[in-house]
């Protein structure tokens, strides 16, 4: 299984500067720095403990070290190979590669291409447990959860597996705070709200901007992780650093050993998606993956059709050493009939009813379209033992057009009101069409060093990012016709409303430079300061009304916090950062200016002995300079607005037993707006909101392979529109998810709404919430899917 041909003498001498840990998670780390693949058991070394392992020695002597106490010894079984054997036998079973063992054998390949910040993905442990013990979105580094003083959680792939989830959106609400993306939306913006606000989906670190293709796939997702707030020393491409937070999608990559998997997934509504998932190493220094999904499906929503998919190539050069280059394709592709959801009144509120899976349109309506084509390498050089740098770049192609016969009731096309009373309105042909262009370079240099007995890694990098967008908004001179929505009869066809040319003109460019130094005092206090002159620069013409906009800052926006380990299990945060934002698509009365944001924060975090682990954090996010209209033309916009999130969250993973995973989240919400409409609440954000998941997976001979899981969402109610009018009613939603695995074949199955509830839940359409009204969007009912899968 294990393929190196990298020969490690014993006498090879390396420098280790191994912190006092978990046993489990020091051998993680010595592997990493020494190019050995490690063989242990989980079970064996759980709750054991490493000193501190600093100086240069070799490999045999670090060993020794790491397993001085611990009841164990090592063996090399090849030049490459070492597994711990107990002191009193010597020897220890290694279970072959066909056994059930995943759940208690850990295998450590550093032959396998591994970089220093890439040991997240090995040092999630147990591939079946739900715990991440580090993470690299927060600092660019490999750090332990623990020491981030910042909150950060992530859904691993053994969590959406054991869920069966169908789409992203749907594995992030096992994140509190998250408020996703309505899937029957058009991928032509990004909808997830974390923590009250706007967040970003990034994929492998790179802004993607409007997000279009097919961004639901899980197909070449190995884990998401999502670090909330403020975060512009890393991530300010696109129009800058998004107020909520960022949702980093980490690709797959490609491994040393070969292997095949393809599978098939159908379900309610028509729905069937076949996969496939080929890595392929052509040798030990040139590593191939490619994945692929292709999903057709019916909708709950009548009309509704939706054809989606995705390829994903993948290619890594390595010396196995010092280099590595990874390169990274994409080719996105999603239509449907657009989806504008439907109006409060009649849903709501109003003396009339609207069937809650009416379509607005007629039935021959034709498919608004989305497609994103990119490719993204990363070259990561290690010059010393100190340091080491990363280059990345991005270019992309991406282009979407909505098609809608829109309601009107003869103020705004938001409409949540009729045009005549009770239940009419009108509706009015429209078309939206715009393509993008981008480029994104980002680099930096990285030290790890100890400096007077404190460790230190030190991070110096820049980037810069241009996004060339162009495109038209055509909409009909006069409306196509009336409709009674309490018995809808959408008579008149959709026609094309405008001479389709593009007049609408958008250059995002962002460019700055930052460091960042992370300490540890002592092994107990982590410190992080950072630092970033950060620069926007927006550009907006429209040649069809004359109005166009230039905006132009350059700041400096800190990131500072520390980390303190109380106990080994406990340690308590604090963190303080800041963030900008260009504000395209506004003509301002005055000299545009960006938004800005800030956001405090404070809390606990806790891992005993990987049994249970978790987070809880209080926080304030501030956003100012919000573009609002101006109340004497309402085409006129200043940069006074105001607006506030405060909240408190907890996040936990517990494994009582080998064979049990639960996880927990709860968040408690108060966005609102701060200036004119100060109390009203953000539109969009219910209050309070929780996700509870069990699941067990039975190892007994019987039913070995089998496992069951069930879990709930809640959530309160939310607002539609900034007068806070109209709130949807709170809900929640029982799920349930049953697999057997045997060999190479793996058979599931998941109920999603398992009690078949009927609810609404805002529909961000329009941007209806800032706007001055809204539109709900009918929750799915009792959905059923099955998959079956072979790996060879």
């Amino acid at each position: 299984m294990l393929f190196s041909s990298r020969i490690v003498a014993a006498e090879v001498w390396h420098y280790f500067n191994i912190p006092a840990q978990s046993l489990n998670n020091a051998l993680v780390k010595f592997a990493a720095d020494t190019n050995l693949a490690v063989i242990f058991s989980a079970d064996a070394v759980r709750g054991m403990t490493a000193e501190e392992l600093q100086g240069k020695m070799t490999v045999e002597q670090g060993l020794s070290r790491l397993l001085n106490d611990s009841g164990y010894t090592y063996r090399f079984i090849d030049a490459t190979t070492v597994t711990l054997t107990p002191i009193s036998t010597q020897a220890i079973e290694i279970k072959q590669p066909a056994s059930v063992i995943l759940d208690t054998t850990i295998v450590i390949d550093r032959a396998e291409g591994i970089w220093p910040d890439e040991l997240a993905e090995t040092r999630f442990d147990d591939p079946l447990d739900y715990q991440a013990v580090s993470a690299t979105t927060a600092t660019r580094t490999d750090t332990p959860i623990k020491q981030i003083p910042q909150s950060i959680q992530t859904v691993k792939h053994s969590l959406i597996d054991d869920q069966q989830n169908i789409t992203l959106s749907e594995s992030l609400y096992n994140v509190s705070g998250v408020v996703p993306r309505n899937s029957l939306f058009t991928p032509v913006i990004e909808g997830t709200l974390l923590r009250g606000f706007r967040a970003e989906q990034l994929i492998d670190g790179f802004t993607q901007y409007y997000n279009t293709g097919d961004r639901e796939s899980l197909v070449n997702v190995d884990r998401v992780e999502v670090l909330k707030g403020a975060n512009a020393i890393f991530y300010s491409g696109g129009s800058g650093s998004p107020v909520g937070g960022v949702i980093n999608v980490v690709s797959k990559q490609p491994k040393f050993h070969a292997f095949r998997e393809m599978g098939f997934k159908a379900g309610s509504h028509a729905f069937y998606q076949p996969y496939i998932d080929i890595n392929q190493p052509l040798n030990e220094n040139v590593l191939f993956r490619i994945t692929a999904e292709y999903t057709n499906s019916d909708s709950w929503v009548d009309v509704i059709h939706t054809e989606r998919f995705n390829v994903n190539p993948t290619l890594v050069l390595t010396d196995n050493a010092d280099t590595k280059l990874t390169l990274h394709g994409k080719l996105s592709h999603w239509q449907q009939p657009e989806y504008q959801g439907l109006p409060a009144s009649g849903t709501l509120a109003g003396s009339f009813s609207v069937e809650p899976l009416t379509f607005i349109g007629p039935t021959d309506m034709p498919d608004s379209r989305s497609d994103n084509d990119a490719v993204w390498l990363n070259l990561k050089q290690r010059i010393d033992q100190v340091w080491a740098v990363d280059v990345r770049a991005r270019y992309g192609v991406s282009e979407f057009t909505e098609k809608i016969q829109t309601l009107f009731n003869g103020a705004s096309f938001i409409a949540d009101t009729p045009l005549l009373a009770p239940s009419t309105w009108a509706v009015v042909n429209g078309e939206l069409s715009q393509r993008q262009q981008e480029i994104s370079f980002q680099g930096f240099a990285q030290a790890q060093f100890n400096f007077v007995g404190i460790e230190h890694v030190f991070l110096v990098g820049g980037d810069l990012g241009e996004l060339r967008d162009q495109g038209y908004i055509d909409v009909a001179s006069r409306i196509s016709g009336l409709v009674d929505l309490a018995s809808p009869n959408f008579a008149s066809a959709y026609q094309i409303p405008g001479p389709a040319r593009n007049n609408q003109f958008t250059v995002n460019t962002t460019y700055g430079g930052y460091w960042q130094l992370q300490s540890h005092i002592r092994q107990r206090l982590h410190t992080l300061l950072s630092l970033r002159l950060g620069g926007v620069e927006i550009g907006f013409d429209n040649s069809l009304s004359h109005l166009s906009s230039k905006t132009a800052r350059l700041k400096l926006l800190p990131k500072i916090g520390a980390s303190y380990d109380v106990t080994g299990d406990i340690s308590v945060f604090a963190a303080y950062s800041e963030g900008m934002r260009g504000q395209p698509f506004f003509n301002f009365a005055s000299a545009p200016i960006p938004e800005l944001s800030r956001q405090m924060e404070a809390g606990l975090k806790w891992d005993f002995s990987g049994r249970l682990s978790g987070q809880f954090a209080v926080y304030q996010i501030d956003r100012n300079q919000v573009a609002v209209a101006t109340p004497a033309n309402a085409a006129l916009y200043t940069a006074s607005g105001r607006q506030r999130a405060r909240g408190i969250e907890v996040d936990l993973v517990w494994r009582p037993l080998e064979q049990v995973n639960v996880l927990a989240n709860y968040a408690h919400t108060d966005a609102r707006f701060a200036d004119e409409d100060a109390g009203s609440r953000l539109p969009w954000v219910p209050e309070d909101s929780g996700r509870v998941w069990a699941h067990y997976r039975f190892n007994d001979e019987t039913l070995r392979g089998l496992g069951i899981g069930v879990g709930v969402y809640l959530s309160s109610g939310a607002y539609l529109a900034k007068q806070n009018q109209y709130k949807t009613p709170g809900y929640y939603n029982f799920d349930a998810a049953i697999s057997y695995e045997t060999g190479a074949f793996k058979l599931a199955a998941s109920v999603k709404n398992l009690t078949d509830q009927a609810y609404y839940q805002p529909y961000q359409y329009f941007g209806g919430g800032y706007a001055g009204g809204g539109r709900v969007a009918p929750a799915a009912g009792r959905m059923l899917f099955l998959s079956a899968s072979v790996t060879f």
